[in-house]
């Protein structure tokens, strides 16, 4: 009888620990700590900590509730990224990274390799997986296609498509991306105010979205200025430098005159420089250059490079917030910063003298 009693009174003493309790312990909502619990959407990972605290010195345990069932969530986020090796890429995963930091919410990223079947595929596993949001870097699906897998998950898309045929859609998916032909269009003017009108654009693969944008950024930029917009004057480098190499020799070697160039990105401005210097040209003396990007390393080059600067780790932060607003129901409200024209060492006034 005694021991039946002292059992009793322990049940008792067990049952008045509440969720109410160990919220005031843990110095945060009621609601919060029923978050935690259910697993509904995240928390601050400084939460976390201190609910787990409160709930241990408390003697806390939670009882599943049969009748209120609740989904449970995964606590991860599934990233699509086109490429594991491109800087640009990296710089988003960065700011992907630090931001999830500090929830309760862990990132998986899987590489598309730059190939819609691949990127189909990952996006299955996903759902397959649970992920409780998907963010695309970059994506060969239009709307359709991504609601046909993944249902109901939220997702978003950082930065346009890669590739979008005329009668696709992306308007049914959130975008985090920035103003691509306001950059393009920034480029040029910074080169035309420096007196050069036979301006070479180094443009990104041909029909990726992106690319597109920015040159007709650069074709309104000279448009505007009153300069005659020539097809010779705009060749492909599609993004890579090896690449951007090649087509800048050609172009000389045809006997094209420029005096200066706006590659598409600073990996197209990496080569590009290569091939002016193979060509004996050097920069800015003989010719200005301008990139799209902003990565680390066009600070260190000899010159150091112009360029049009990305936020891409704030981008890759508003990203991850996005999401987590998505999955908690919460209407997101995040405005990218504007791009914005970092002048250093690789363009300087017309010296006339174009490559020829």
């Amino acid at each position: 009888m005694g021991a039946d009693v002292g059992r009793t009174m322990k049940k008792e003493k067990e049952s008045k620990v509440t969720s109410t309790e160990v919220a005031k312990r843990a110095g945060v909502s009621p609601s919060t700590v029923s978050r935690y619990l259910n697993r509904t959407s995240f928390i601050a990972k400084d939460k976390v900590l201190a609910i787990e605290e409160a709930m241990f010195a408390s003697g806390f345990k939670s009882k599943p509730r049969k009748s209120q069932p609740v989904t449970k969530r995964s606590m991860s986020i599934g990233v699509v990224a086109a490429s594991f090796d491109s800087p640009h890429i990296a710089r988003i995963l960065k700011g992907m990274d630090s931001t999830v930091l500090n929830h309760s919410y862990q990132i998986i990223v899987e590489t598309s390799h730059w190939n819609k079947a691949r990127e189909t595929e990952i996006l299955k596993q996903f759902k397959h997986r649970n992920a409780d949001a998907i963010v695309l870097i970059g994506s060969y699906l239009n709307d359709a296609e991504v609601k046909a897998i993944l249902g109901k998950t939220p997702v978003l898309l950082l930065g346009s498509p890669v590739y979008l045929a005329p009668t696709d859609t992306i308007t049914g998916i959130p975008q985090v991306l920035v103003d691509n032909e306001l950059g393009g269009y920034l480029a040029t003017n910074h080169l035309i105010q420096l007196g050069h009108t036979r301006i070479l654009h180094l443009r990104g693969a041909i029909g990726n979205n992106d690319a597109d944008e920015r040159v007709v950024g650069y074709r309104r930029s000279l448009e505007k200025a009153g300069i005659e917009v020539l097809d010779e004057l705009i060749i492909e480098g599609g993004f890579k430098s090896e690449q951007s190499l090649e087509a800048v020799k050609a172009t000389i070697d045809q006997g094209i005159e420029f005096s200066a160039i706006f590659a598409s990105n600073d990996e197209s401005a990496y080569g590009a420089i290569q091939a002016l210097d193979q060509r004996g040209y050097k920069v800015p003396n003989d010719m200005s250059l301008i990139g799209f990007d902003d990565l680390p390393f066009s600070s260190y080059l000899i010159p150091q490079l112009t360029t049009v600067k990305q936020p891409l780790e704030i981008m890759g932060s508003i990203a991850i917030r996005y999401a987590l607003d998505l999955i908690s129901g919460v209407k997101p409200n995040y405005q990218v910063p504007p791009v914005e024209v970092i002048v250093r060492n690789s363009t300087q006034r017309n010296a006339v003298k174009s490559a020829i």
